[in-house]
């Protein structure tokens, strides 16, 4: 089987959990489009698109000519199917792609894209357009692969199939994520990864944070470069910590230093994080949303409600006033992931769907 994929950016790909490479790993032929960035993977075919740079920001301007370009590799290859992810380019660039080559395709629906376009802020028309293009991707693809039984439910409900949907979580590597022993920098560390993104939750966390100046809270992720971000920055309490993008080799060190990760999200599917974190051996306070209820259980974690900064800080509270419970959480976390987060499991099922596509 001859996949191709696109990514406009393939810089990210280095933070993020092998899921792309994993998938690459296990297929006849990989074939990645990009615009810009760099990555190193054997199992990747690289196509360098080299699109005009005044064209990048623009979905419907920059969706067209990868979609041409796509197609000329579709032919030249002879591809087999497209594997889409969320968000308009992609959305876009596979519809065109495939109604030009003929070539089915398959979508991955890792966050609930139409809930975060209003936590974003678009404006109707675009909300409204945009939402018009992620139901067009869904209802046309051969088969629709979920991070969550939200998502799932929101597929459904657009009248998609159920045959054609499938849940596949993402794995770990617990060799790399495990218990290591460091040097902690404060007594009271709490974990936040996802910097200052719209819906990540980074107000309800400072918000709490107001109120437990003896607890230091470690914010990790992106900071959108506009000036309300680096006026919140410039303003964080003394016992919050912004340090940006960390590489992704020097992550389990963070999570070891830290007592536990806190997830306050609006919206998510499964975040990596609390799976690494797991693995880490930490326990989880995390927001009711998305998969996280039916993967945060009370043997390792709390579920609060999502923007509710009183119910936070409570229960890093009482989640503190207890080490040994927490130790005890945090071995029964790292047990489950290794049982039921596995990268060779999400390999096998991935393939197995994708082949599903093309029989």
């Amino acid at each position: 089987m001859r996949i191709l994929s696109f990514i406009k950016d393939l810089n990210p790909l280095r933070r993020y959990p092998p899921f792309l490479q994993m998938l690459a790993r296990s297929a006849e032929e990989f074939h990645l489009c990009h615009v810009e960035g760099k990555l190193e993977e054997k199992s990747i075919i690289f196509h360098n698109l080299k699109l005009p740079k005044m064209i990048h920001f623009s979905t419907l301007l920059l969706a067209p000519p990868t979609a041409l370009k796509a197609f000329k590799i579709c032919r030249k290859y002879g591809i087999d199917l497209l594997y889409i992810f969320d968000s308009s380019y992609y959305e876009l660039t596979g519809l065109l792609t495939s109604a030009l080559s003929r070539t089915p395709f398959a979508f991955r629906f890792r966050t609930n894209e139409v809930e975060l376009r209003v936590i974003q802020r678009y404006n109707l028309f675009r909300r409204a357009l945009a939402n018009f293009i992620t139901k067009l991707a869904v209802t046309r693809a051969k088969r629709i692969i979920c991070i969550s039984h939200e998502l799932r439910n929101l597929v459904l409900g657009w009248g998609v199939d159920p045959s054609k949907v499938k849940i596949v979580y993402h794995g770990v590597n617990t060799d790399i994520f495990k218990p290591m022993n460091v040097e902690k920098p404060f007594p009271k560390v709490i974990l936040f990864i996802g910097g200052f993104v719209p819906g990540k939750g980074s107000t309800t966390l400072i918000k709490a944070a107001n109120s437990l100046k003896n607890v230091h809270f470690f914010i990790l992720g992106l900071a959108r470069a506009h000036r309300i971000t680096k006026l919140r920055i410039g303003r964080l309490p003394e016992n919050v910590h912004y340090l940006g993008i960390v590489k992704r080799d020097k992550m389990p060190y963070y999570y070891n230093i830290a007592d536990l990760l806190v997830s306050p999200s609006f919206s998510e599917g499964l975040p990596d994080a609390i799976l690494e974190a797991f693995a880490c051996e930490k326990p989880v306070i995390a927001s009711k949303v998305g998969e996280i209820p039916w993967v945060v259980s009370k043997e390792f974690g709390w579920l609060i409600e999502p923007g509710d900064d009183q119910q936070l800080k409570e229960t890093i509270q009482e989640a503190l006033s207890n080490k040994k419970r927490l130790k005890l959480m945090g071995k029964a976390a790292r047990e489950y992931v290794v049982k039921n987060f596995k990268w060779d499991l999400y390999a096998k099922e991935m393939i197995k769907t994708l082949s599903e596509c093309i029989d």
